[in-house]
This record gives C-alpha cells, sequence and structure tokens, in this order.
C-alpha cells in the first residue's frame, strides 16, 4: 500500500509492435479534418431498366405488400397504430356539425 508512490518505472507499457509497427518506423500523420460523408464515386450507376415487364413487377410486389399489411398476422408500428387510432377516433366524431 505504502510502497507505490508514483516513482521509478511505469506500471503498464505500450507495445507498438502489436498495432503494427516497428521501432524507429514512422507514425502515420495526424488526420485534422473529418472523412467525406460519401465516397467519390468513379463510376456511374446503372439506370434502371424500363419496359413492360418491369412495370408489372413493380405492380405485382406493390399488390403483394399491400395484401400482407391486410393480413390478421401483421404488426403494426406504434406510429401506425397512432395515426389508425387518430382517424378512428375522428371518425367517430365526424357527426358533429363543423367538426372535419
Amino acid at each position: 500500500m505504502a510502497g507505490n508512490k508514483g516513482r521509478g518505472r511505469a506500471a503498464y507499457t505500450f507495445n507498438i509492435e502489436a498495432v503494427g509497427f516497428s521501432k524507429g518506423e514512422k507514425l502515420p500523420d495526424v488526420v485534422l479534418k473529418p472523412p467525406p460523408l460519401f465516397p467519390d464515386t468513379d463510376y456511374k450507376p446503372v439506370p434502371l431498366k424500363t419496359g413492360e415487364g418491369e412495370e408489372y413487377m413493380l405492380a405485382l410486389k406493390q399488390e403483394l405488400r399491400e395484401t400482407m399489411k391486410r393480413m390478421p398476422y401483421f404488426i403494426e408500428t406504434p406510429e401506425e397504430r397512432q395515426e389508425t387510432g387518430v382517424l378512428l377516433f375522428c371518425s367517430h366524431w365526424s357527426h358533429i356539425p363543423g367538426f372535419k
């Protein structure tokens, strides 16, 4: 307890070779600015396919999504439940004159 007063050799040492550098090797420069938000694009994206077949597949996907949402096993997010509750509440009181 009284023997270690912070004098002498450091208790912990850091082995620089453990992180991939050898003794005497130059360390990387200090980075003073953040990296760009998006990497530079050397190549442009391929244009989307358009045509009757692609439109048909899109319509099928949208129909499948809507069908799945109408199933009793579909779990809504809390935001969707709140929106549904507000709409039901508003439609319930829609018989009051001037309330729309």
